[in-house]
C-alpha cells in the first residue's frame, strides 16, 4: 500500500456580499422568472479563512488547495502559494450555462476539469477539519474511496429540495446497478471521491448531468453529486462507512445549524469534521457569534493568507 498519490482538496466559494453579485444574481433570477434564492446560501462571514487554517493544521497529507470561485477572490488570500490553484467556472462549465448560482451544476461540472486529482475531497465553505485526520480516514488504498454516510430511518426527504434529489439520485442509482446498495443520505460534510468513478457516472448519466450544469439555480430536477459517490461504490472504487451522531469518546463528521448550540456539541463529541450551515432561520447576530467561535478555534494565520 502506498500513500504517495496526490489529494486535491477542493472548495467551493462565493462572496455572497458582493454587491455586483447580489445584482447579477436578481437580475438572471428575474429574467428567468424564479424567485430571488434565500441570501443564506451565498452570504459568507469569512468562513473560507478558518477552513483553510483548519485543513492546513489537520489535513497536512493533502497535495493542493483548489478554491472553485466565480472570478471573486477575498482580499486576504495569498494567490501565489504554491499549494493553491484557483479554479474559476469558466475553466469547466461550458460559456452557455454561465453565470452559474447553482452548487448541484458547479459540483456536476467541476468532476471533468482535467486537471483534477484521481483522488479528491469536495468541501464547501461551511466545513471544517476540528482534528488530526490521516490519509486513511478517506482513502484506506489507492484504489478505494470512502464516502462518510448517515442515515435517518423516520425522515421525511420529500419534504425538501435537498432530500427530494437524494432520492431521485437512488432511485436511478438502484435502476442501473440492480444488486448494489446504495444507502441514505451522504452527510453533508467534506467527501472523498475518485475522478474516474465521477467520470463514469458522467458516461452513464450524461443527459441528466448536462441539464444539471446548465441549470443556473437549483431546480426539481438537478442530478445530486450523490451519484458519483454511488456510482463510485458500485465499482469496488467506493466504500460505505457510516458515521454516528455520537460516542464515548468523539464523533467523524458532525452538522449544525447557527442558531443550535454548536459550541457545547463540539466540545462534548469532539468530531473531526463540522458543518456549521446558514440557513434562513439564522441572524446576523448568529454570524457575528460564528466568526468569534471560529477565531477562537483556529486563532494562527495559515499560509493561505497573507
Amino acid at each position: 500500500m502506498t500513500n504517495a498519490f496526490p489529494v486535491d482538496l477542493v472548495v467551493l466559494w462565493v462572496d455572497g456580499n458582493d454587491l455586483e453579485f447580489v445584482r447579477v444574481r436578481n437580475k438572471w433570477a428575474e429574467r428567468l422568472g424564479l424567485p430571488i434564492p434565500p441570501e443564506a446560501r451565498f452570504v459568507q462571514s469569512d468562513e473560507l479563512r478558518y477552513v483553510l487554517r483548519g485543513a492546513e493544521l489537520f489535513l497536512p497529507w493533502v497535495t493542493r488547495i483548489v478554491l472553485v470561485t466565480n472570478g471573486q477572490c477575498p482580499a486576504w488570500l495569498n494567490i501565489c502559494h504554491p499549494r493553491l490553484k484557483i479554479l474559476t467556472h469558466n475553466e469547466f462549465m461550458p460559456s452557455s450555462c454561465l453565470p452559474t448560482f447553482n452548487a448541484y451544476a458547479i459540483e456536476a461540472g467541476l468532476v471533468r476539469w482535467h486537471d483534477l486529482s484521481e483522488h479528491f475531497l469536495l468541501a464547501n465553505d461551511d466545513t471544517f477539519v476540528f482534528r488530526p485526520i490521516p490519509r486513511s480516514y478517506f482513502f484506506p488504498q489507492k484504489d478505494l474511496a470512502v464516502n462518510y454516510v448517515t442515515t435517518f430511518a423516520n425522515k421525511d426527504y420529500s419534504s425538501s429540495l435537498y432530500g427530494r434529489r437524494l432520492l431521485a439520485a437512488q432511485m436511478l442509482l438502484s435502476q442501473t446497478f440492480k444488486d448494489a446498495h446504495f444507502p441514505l443520505e451522504p452527510h453533508h460534510n467534506i467527501h472523498a471521491y475518485v475522478k474516474s468513478g465521477c467520470l463514469e457516472a458522467w458516461r452513464l448519466f450524461r443527459p441528466l448531468l448536462t441539464a444539471t450544469c446548465a441549470s443556473r439555480f437549483r431546480a426539481e430536477t438537478d442530478i445530486s453529486r450523490y451519484v458519483f459517490a454511488g456510482v463510485s461504490a458500485a465499482l469496488g472504487k467506493a466504500v460505505w462507512r457510516y458515521t454516528r451522531k455520537s460516542r464515548w469518546f468523539g464523533s467523524d463528521s458532525l452538522v449544525w445549524e447557527l442558531w443550535q448550540d454548536y459550541a457545547r456539541g463540539i466540545k462534548k463529541y469532539r468530531p473531526r469534521l463540522v458543518c456549521l450551515n446558514d440557513s434562513e432561520q439564522c441572524t446576523k447576530a448568529d454570524r457575528e457569534k460564528l466568526a468569534r467561535y471560529l477565531q477562537s478555534m483556529f486563532p494562527e494565520k495559515c499560509s493561505f493568507e497573507v
